[in-house]
C-alpha cells in the first residue's frame, strides 16, 4: 500500500489511512488478528484503546443481511448530532450517504479486508465543508466469516 499524495475532497477510498487515530485504530486491529485474516470481537480490549472508543463505531452484520449499528462512539454523535446505536446503518443519514455505507460494510463483509476512506463530510449537509477520515475492520467469530465491522471515523483539523 502507499500513501496517496494530496488532498482529497470528494469521499474516496484511499490506500492507507494518514489521519493518526485511523493509523492507531488500524494498528491495534492488525496486531491483536496476528496471523489470522481477522480478529474476533473477542479479541478487542477496549481497555487497549481509550483515546479510541470516542471515534468508533460497531456494525453487527444481522442474519437477515442487514448492518445494525451496535455502538457509536461520543464524538460521532456529537457530529452527527444523533446516536444512531440499535438502528440500521445508514439510517440517521441521507439516502445516498446510506447507500454509500452499506456498500461499504457490504465490501469489507465480502472481501473480508479492511477499507479506508477519506473525504468531505457529505452525509451530514450542513457539514460537507468537514474533512473525515475513516477505517472500516472486519470481525469473525469463526476466523471466517465477518460478524462485525469495527469503523473509526476522525475528523482532522
Amino acid at each position: 500500500m502507499t500513501e496517496a499524495a494530496g488532498p482529497i475532497t470528494e469521499a474516496d477510498y484511499v490506500d492507507i489511512p494518514r489521519d493518526a487515530r485511523i493509523k492507531a485504530l488500524y494498528a491495534y486491529w492488525d496486531k491483536v488478528r496476528g496471523s489470522r485474516a481477522m480478529p474476533a470481537r473477542a479479541d478487542i480490549d477496549p481497555a487497549a484503546i481509550p483515546r479510541l472508543l470516542p471515534f468508533i463505531v460497531m456494525y453487527n452484520v444481522a442474519t437477515d443481511g442487514n448492518f445494525r449499528v451496535q455502538l457509536v462512539g461520543e464524538e460521532i454523535v456529537q457530529f452527527a448530532g444523533v446516536n444512531a446505536t440499535g438502528g440500521l446503518a445508514g439510517a440517521t443519514m441521507p439516502a445516498r450517504a446510506a447507500a454509500m455505507v452499506v456498500k461499504i460494510l457490504e465490501t469489507v463483509k465480502a472481501e473480508r479486508v479492511p477499507k479506508f476512506r477519506a473525504g468531505k463530510a457529505h452525509w451530514q449537509p450542513e457539514k460537507t465543508y468537514r474533512d473525515f477520515e475513516a477505517c472500516f475492520l472486519p470481525l469473525s467469530a469463526d476466523g471466517e466469516t465477518v460478524n462485525i465491522v469495527l469503523s473509526g471515523v476522525s475528523f482532522p483539523g
